[in-house]
Protein backbone atom coordinates (compact mmCIF):
# COMPACT_ATOMS: atom_id res chain seq x y z
CA UNK A 1 0.00 0.00 0.00
CA UNK A 2 1.48 3.76 -0.27
CA UNK A 3 1.66 6.26 0.97
CA UNK A 4 -1.28 8.61 -0.49
CA UNK A 5 -3.33 5.41 -0.48
CA UNK A 6 -2.66 5.45 3.33
CA UNK A 7 -3.43 8.64 4.11
CA UNK A 8 -6.52 8.68 2.17
CA UNK A 9 -7.95 5.56 4.46
CA UNK A 10 -6.58 7.72 7.58
CA UNK A 11 -9.39 9.57 9.70
CA UNK A 12 -8.67 12.70 10.38
CA UNK A 13 -8.45 11.60 14.28
CA UNK A 14 -5.68 9.42 13.30
CA UNK A 15 -4.15 12.05 10.93
CA UNK A 16 -3.88 14.59 13.59
CA UNK A 17 -2.30 11.72 15.91
CA UNK A 18 0.59 10.84 13.58
CA UNK A 19 1.13 14.49 13.01
CA UNK A 20 1.49 15.35 16.59
CA UNK A 21 3.56 12.15 17.22
CA UNK A 22 6.09 13.67 14.47
CA UNK A 23 6.26 16.87 16.15
CA UNK A 24 7.00 15.23 19.53
CA UNK A 25 9.41 13.13 17.95
CA UNK A 26 11.08 15.72 16.14
CA UNK A 27 11.44 18.16 19.47
CA UNK A 28 12.90 15.21 21.57
CA UNK A 29 15.04 14.79 19.14
CA UNK A 30 15.80 18.70 18.18
CA UNK A 31 16.00 18.74 22.37
CA UNK A 32 18.83 16.32 22.39
CA UNK A 33 20.70 17.25 19.67
CA UNK A 34 23.73 19.52 21.13
CA UNK A 35 23.29 22.02 18.13
CA UNK A 36 21.33 24.68 17.19
CA UNK A 37 19.04 23.97 14.47
CA UNK A 38 17.27 26.88 12.10
CA UNK A 39 15.03 27.13 9.36
CA UNK A 40 15.35 30.66 7.66
CA UNK A 41 13.90 32.25 4.56
CA UNK A 42 15.34 35.62 2.37
CA UNK A 43 12.39 38.11 2.03
CA UNK A 44 12.36 40.32 -0.97
CA UNK A 45 14.29 42.79 0.45
CA UNK A 46 16.84 40.56 1.17
CA UNK A 47 16.39 40.02 4.96
CA UNK A 48 16.36 36.57 6.29
CA UNK A 49 13.73 35.69 9.09
CA UNK A 50 14.10 32.86 10.67
CA UNK A 51 11.35 30.15 10.76
CA UNK A 52 12.33 27.43 13.38
CA UNK A 53 15.39 27.62 15.70
CA UNK A 54 15.54 25.01 18.49
CA UNK A 55 16.19 25.24 21.93
CA UNK A 56 19.24 24.66 22.22
CA UNK A 57 20.18 28.51 21.40
CA UNK A 58 19.47 29.01 25.27
CA UNK A 59 22.62 26.46 26.01
CA UNK A 60 25.15 27.81 23.01
CA UNK A 61 24.08 31.54 22.85
CA UNK A 62 22.42 32.18 26.27
CA UNK A 63 19.06 33.17 23.70
CA UNK A 64 15.84 32.12 24.15
CA UNK A 65 14.65 30.34 20.48
CA UNK A 66 11.64 33.01 20.33
CA UNK A 67 14.33 35.79 20.55
CA UNK A 68 16.14 34.69 17.43
CA UNK A 69 12.90 33.94 15.18
CA UNK A 70 11.39 37.53 16.49
CA UNK A 71 14.89 38.81 14.91
CA UNK A 72 17.82 36.52 13.42
CA UNK A 73 19.91 39.96 13.81
CA UNK A 74 20.35 39.08 17.62
CA UNK A 75 22.96 35.64 16.27
CA UNK A 76 24.84 38.10 13.68
CA UNK A 77 24.97 40.96 16.27
CA UNK A 78 27.25 38.18 18.04
CA UNK A 79 29.49 37.70 15.55
CA UNK A 80 33.23 38.54 16.06
CA UNK A 81 34.33 42.17 14.20
CA UNK A 82 37.01 41.17 12.27
CA UNK A 83 34.21 37.92 11.00
CA UNK A 84 31.57 40.17 9.89
CA UNK A 85 32.81 41.38 6.46
CA UNK A 86 33.99 37.17 5.59
CA UNK A 87 30.26 35.79 7.13
CA UNK A 88 28.35 38.40 5.26
CA UNK A 89 30.28 37.65 1.84
CA UNK A 90 29.97 34.17 1.84
CA UNK A 91 26.64 34.23 2.70
CA UNK A 92 25.53 36.74 0.06
CA UNK A 93 27.12 34.21 -2.39
CA UNK A 94 25.64 30.76 -1.26
CA UNK A 95 21.99 32.86 -1.14
CA UNK A 96 23.28 34.27 -4.63
CA UNK A 97 24.29 30.55 -6.08
CA UNK A 98 21.58 28.30 -4.25
CA UNK A 99 24.82 26.67 -2.78
CA UNK A 100 25.86 25.19 0.50
CA UNK A 101 26.57 27.81 3.09
CA UNK A 102 29.49 26.57 5.58
CA UNK A 103 31.63 29.10 7.44
CA UNK A 104 33.45 29.07 11.23
CA UNK A 105 33.70 32.39 12.85
CA UNK A 106 33.80 33.27 16.30
CA UNK A 107 31.57 34.59 18.50
CA UNK A 108 31.12 37.03 21.44
CA UNK A 109 28.48 36.18 23.36
CA UNK A 110 26.51 38.27 25.81
CA UNK A 111 27.88 37.20 28.86
CA UNK A 112 31.78 38.31 27.19
CA UNK A 113 32.99 35.06 26.39
CA UNK A 114 34.58 33.79 23.06
CA UNK A 115 33.25 31.19 21.02
CA UNK A 116 34.23 29.08 17.63
CA UNK A 117 31.08 28.21 15.74
CA UNK A 118 30.71 25.77 12.37
CA UNK A 119 27.50 27.60 10.62
CA UNK A 120 26.09 25.03 7.65
CA UNK A 121 23.05 25.30 6.00
CA UNK A 122 21.33 23.99 2.23
CA UNK A 123 18.92 25.01 0.33
CA UNK A 124 15.64 22.88 0.53
CA UNK A 125 13.75 21.65 -2.56
CA UNK A 126 11.33 23.93 -4.36
CA UNK A 127 8.04 24.05 -2.37
CA UNK A 128 5.75 26.51 -4.60
CA UNK A 129 6.54 30.29 -5.72
CA UNK A 130 7.34 31.35 -2.22
CA UNK A 131 10.97 31.88 -0.67
CA UNK A 132 13.43 29.47 -0.53
CA UNK A 133 13.67 27.64 2.79
CA UNK A 134 17.25 27.44 4.25
CA UNK A 135 17.75 24.60 6.82
CA UNK A 136 20.65 24.29 8.79
CA UNK A 137 22.65 23.98 12.73
CA UNK A 138 25.11 25.69 14.08
CA UNK A 139 27.87 23.64 16.86
CA UNK A 140 30.40 25.16 19.26
CA UNK A 141 33.96 24.25 17.98
CA UNK A 142 35.86 26.02 20.29
CA UNK A 143 37.88 22.45 21.70
CA UNK A 144 38.84 21.57 18.24
CA UNK A 145 39.97 24.86 17.66
CA UNK A 146 41.98 25.19 20.82
CA UNK A 147 43.91 21.88 20.06
CA UNK A 148 44.48 22.72 16.49
CA UNK A 149 45.97 25.88 17.41
CA UNK A 150 48.10 24.15 20.34
CA UNK A 151 49.07 21.56 17.43
CA UNK A 152 50.08 24.48 15.36
CA UNK A 153 52.01 26.34 18.22
CA UNK A 154 53.94 23.15 19.44
CA UNK A 155 55.25 22.37 15.60
CA UNK A 156 56.66 26.60 15.05
CA UNK A 157 57.51 27.22 18.76
CA UNK A 158 60.10 25.80 20.85
CA UNK A 159 58.73 24.22 23.93
CA UNK A 160 60.73 25.61 26.61
CA UNK A 161 61.27 29.41 25.68
CA UNK A 162 58.15 29.67 23.68
CA UNK A 163 59.78 31.64 20.82
CA UNK A 164 59.34 30.46 17.40
CA UNK A 165 61.61 27.22 16.47
CA UNK A 166 64.23 26.90 14.22
CA UNK A 167 61.99 25.51 11.31
CA UNK A 168 59.69 28.82 11.69
CA UNK A 169 62.47 31.14 11.77
CA UNK A 170 64.05 29.82 8.77
CA UNK A 171 60.60 29.99 6.61
CA UNK A 172 60.37 33.67 7.83
CA UNK A 173 64.15 34.50 6.92
CA UNK A 174 63.35 32.86 3.82
CA UNK A 175 60.27 35.10 3.26
CA UNK A 176 62.41 38.25 4.26
CA UNK A 177 64.75 37.57 2.05
CA UNK A 178 62.17 37.47 -0.83
CA UNK A 179 61.37 41.14 0.06
CA UNK A 180 64.11 42.30 0.66
CA UNK A 181 65.51 41.12 -3.50
CA UNK A 182 62.19 42.62 -4.64
CA UNK A 183 62.65 46.02 -2.63
CA UNK A 184 65.75 46.24 -1.89
CA UNK A 185 64.83 47.33 1.67
CA UNK A 186 67.98 46.67 4.61
CA UNK A 187 67.21 43.87 6.64
CA UNK A 188 69.84 42.44 9.57
CA UNK A 189 69.92 39.12 11.14
CA UNK A 190 72.03 38.59 14.92
CA UNK A 191 73.15 35.65 15.69
CA UNK A 192 73.32 35.23 19.88
CA UNK A 193 75.01 32.72 22.13
CA UNK A 194 75.10 32.33 25.77
CA UNK A 195 78.81 32.38 26.83
CA UNK A 196 79.81 29.41 28.82
CA UNK A 197 76.41 28.06 29.49
CA UNK A 198 77.47 24.78 29.97
CA UNK A 199 79.04 25.79 33.45
CA UNK A 200 75.36 27.27 34.21
CA UNK A 201 74.32 23.55 34.03
CA UNK A 202 77.36 21.93 35.85
CA UNK A 203 77.70 23.76 38.85
CA UNK A 204 73.49 24.53 39.46
CA UNK A 205 72.14 21.83 37.70
CA UNK A 206 69.99 21.64 34.30
CA UNK A 207 67.03 22.97 35.71
CA UNK A 208 68.90 26.41 36.18
CA UNK A 209 70.03 26.66 32.79
CA UNK A 210 66.27 25.76 31.62
CA UNK A 211 65.89 29.02 33.87
CA UNK A 212 68.06 30.93 32.40
CA UNK A 213 66.94 30.45 28.76
CA UNK A 214 63.55 31.27 29.42
CA UNK A 215 64.49 34.28 31.22
CA UNK A 216 67.04 35.91 28.75
CA UNK A 217 64.34 35.24 26.41
CA UNK A 218 61.85 37.60 27.62
CA UNK A 219 64.97 40.19 28.33
CA UNK A 220 65.66 39.60 24.60
CA UNK A 221 62.21 40.37 23.63
CA UNK A 222 61.67 43.57 25.47
CA UNK A 223 65.06 44.88 23.45
CA UNK A 224 63.64 44.62 19.90
CA UNK A 225 60.38 45.57 18.43
CA UNK A 226 57.04 43.77 17.89
CA UNK A 227 57.83 43.53 14.19
CA UNK A 228 61.47 41.76 15.12
CA UNK A 229 61.54 37.83 15.20
CA UNK A 230 63.33 36.31 17.92
CA UNK A 231 63.97 32.83 17.65
CA UNK A 232 65.59 29.57 19.56
CA UNK A 233 67.94 28.08 17.14
CA UNK A 234 69.08 25.47 19.33
CA UNK A 235 70.65 24.89 22.01
CA UNK A 236 71.81 28.02 23.64
CA UNK A 237 71.97 29.78 20.37
CA UNK A 238 69.42 32.76 19.42
CA UNK A 239 68.55 34.42 16.47
CA UNK A 240 66.99 37.51 15.66
CA UNK A 241 65.46 39.14 12.50
CA UNK A 242 65.48 42.70 12.32
CA UNK A 243 63.56 43.83 9.24
CA UNK A 244 64.08 47.22 7.43
CA UNK A 245 67.15 47.51 9.53
CA UNK A 246 70.92 48.13 8.13
CA UNK A 247 73.88 46.73 9.86
CA UNK A 248 74.57 49.99 11.89
CA UNK A 249 71.65 50.61 13.64
CA UNK A 250 71.34 46.33 13.69
CA UNK A 251 74.83 46.76 15.83
CA UNK A 252 73.58 49.11 18.07
CA UNK A 253 70.42 46.68 18.64
CA UNK A 254 72.71 43.91 19.18
CA UNK A 255 74.53 46.08 21.65
CA UNK A 256 71.72 46.85 23.72
CA UNK A 257 71.11 43.07 23.92
CA UNK A 258 73.99 42.43 24.69
CA UNK A 259 74.16 45.06 28.09
CA UNK A 260 70.70 44.19 29.28
CA UNK A 261 71.72 40.17 29.37
CA UNK A 262 75.23 41.38 31.04
CA UNK A 263 73.37 43.60 33.84
CA UNK A 264 70.58 41.02 34.13
CA UNK A 265 71.16 39.06 37.22
CA UNK A 266 69.58 35.35 37.70
CA UNK A 267 68.64 33.70 41.09
CA UNK A 268 67.22 30.07 41.18
CA UNK A 269 67.13 28.41 44.04
CA UNK A 270 68.83 30.42 46.75
CA UNK A 271 71.43 31.27 43.96
CA UNK A 272 72.25 34.28 42.09
CA UNK A 273 74.84 34.26 39.18
CA UNK A 274 74.66 36.57 35.79
CA UNK A 275 75.49 35.27 32.39
CA UNK A 276 76.53 37.08 29.27
CA UNK A 277 76.19 36.01 25.57
CA UNK A 278 78.35 36.83 22.53
CA UNK A 279 76.87 38.38 19.01
CA UNK A 280 77.18 38.19 15.47
CA UNK A 281 75.55 40.38 13.14
CA UNK A 282 75.37 40.68 9.51
CA UNK A 283 73.05 42.85 6.85
CA UNK A 284 71.63 40.41 4.43
CA UNK A 285 72.80 40.70 0.87
CA UNK A 286 69.68 41.14 -1.48
CA UNK A 287 72.05 39.76 -4.27
CA UNK A 288 73.66 37.02 -3.28
CA UNK A 289 72.02 35.69 0.14
CA UNK A 290 70.62 32.36 0.12
CA UNK A 291 69.60 31.14 3.93
CA UNK A 292 72.46 29.05 4.36
CA UNK A 293 74.81 31.98 3.38
CA UNK A 294 72.91 34.55 5.73
CA UNK A 295 73.64 32.13 8.17
CA UNK A 296 76.72 31.03 7.57
CA UNK A 297 78.16 35.00 7.77
CA UNK A 298 76.19 35.46 10.94
CA UNK A 299 77.70 32.59 12.62
CA UNK A 300 81.29 33.86 11.36
CA UNK A 301 80.30 37.25 13.10
CA UNK A 302 79.85 35.20 16.37
CA UNK A 303 82.69 32.91 15.98
CA UNK A 304 84.51 36.03 16.02
CA UNK A 305 82.69 37.46 19.07
CA UNK A 306 83.57 34.33 20.79
CA UNK A 307 86.86 33.67 20.32
CA UNK A 308 87.68 37.11 20.55
CA UNK A 309 87.15 36.96 24.71
CA UNK A 310 83.01 36.73 24.51
CA UNK A 311 81.15 38.98 25.84
CA UNK A 312 80.83 41.36 22.80
CA UNK A 313 79.00 42.25 20.01
CA UNK A 314 80.83 41.58 15.92
CA UNK A 315 79.29 42.87 13.22
CA UNK A 316 80.19 41.23 9.36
Amino acid sequence: MNAGIQIENTSQSELEKMLREKAERFDRFARSVPAVLYDYVIDSEGVPRCLYCSPFSIVLFGIAPEAVEQDMGVLFDLIHPEDRARFHSEDRLANRDRTNFLIELRVILPSGQEKWLRISSSRNPEHGAGADIWSGYMIDISDTKRVETLLKDRATHDYLTGLVNRQCFQERLEAELVRVRRYGQATSLLLMDVDHFKKVNDHFGHDAGDHVLKALSTQVLAQVRAVDMVGRWGGEEFTVLLPETGRDEACEVAERIRRAVEQQGFDYRDNSFGVTVSIGVAELDAKKDRIELAMRRVDEALYQAKHGGRNRVICD
